[in-house]
């Protein structure tokens, strides 16, 4: 995913000449930021909060970030269901399934996914960002897993195959989780991961691939 070699897609880059800029500001900068999405919303949000908050002047944070939605579009970027998976390893099943819980996981801030789905109305530049790095993580996510399915002796899929295959998913957990973006009971999770994920990928259901990949 490329938020995770990049996490702000959105920041201004470091200028060439100059004092170099303290790194650390920029994760205080989001962590306000967040804060005050959750507090206020997004329309009451200002630049003039968010350097309050984080205790930079605006000309700090005006050089990081030029605009209220990119600074609001990376902070939303860093939440957990687009974090860094954190896998079991004990199975594609387990491994899959720890996916799909982290992608579906929105209680966490449930403040955040509602200012930003109210968002959506009036800024879908922004919120087709959000989309887009959303579906960047689910395809490279499902791509990593389905290379272990090959080093564990099963068909690879197509590119063709793949690209469905990320479609299918992103489509399938929308659908779920409704227009308000809601978490998903792990129940139908569970039942995603057996009777279409594990399908696809390997050709088999639950009870004959879950085994540990080597």
């Amino acid at each position: 995913m490329t938020d995770q070699t990049k996490p702000h897609q959105r920041r201004r880059p470091p200028a060439g000449r100059g004092r170099a800029q303290d790194q650390s500001r920029d994760a205080v900068i989001i962590r306000a930021t967040l804060e005050l999405l959750g507090e206020k919303g997004y329309h009451a949000l200002t630049m003039t909060d968010v350097a309050a908050r984080a205790g930079v002047s605006k000309a700090t944070l005006y050089r990081r970030w030029t605009a209220k939605a990119d600074v609001v579009a990376d902070a939303v970027a860093t939440l957990s269901p687009l974090a860094p998976p954190h896998y079991p390893g004990t199975s594609l099943r387990d491994d899959l399934l720890a996916l799909m819980e982290q992608i579906s996981r929105c209680d966490d801030q449930p403040e955040i996914v509602t200012a930003t789905m109210g968002m959506a109305r009036s800024h879908p530049d922004l919120y087709r960002t959000l989309t887009e790095r959303s579906s960047t993580f689910v395809r490279t996510e499902l791509n990593r897993l389905a290379e272990q399915t090959v080093q564990a002796g099963h068909t690879p899929l197509s590119a063709v195959a793949l690209d469905v295959l990320g479609e299918t998913v992103i489509a399938l957990l929308a659908h779920e989780g409704g227009p308000a973006g809601a978490s998903i009971p792990r129940e139908r999770l569970i039942r995603l991961v057996d009777h279409v994920l594990l399908v696809l990928l390997t050709g088999t259901r639950a009870a004959e691939a879950d085994e540990p990949l080597k």
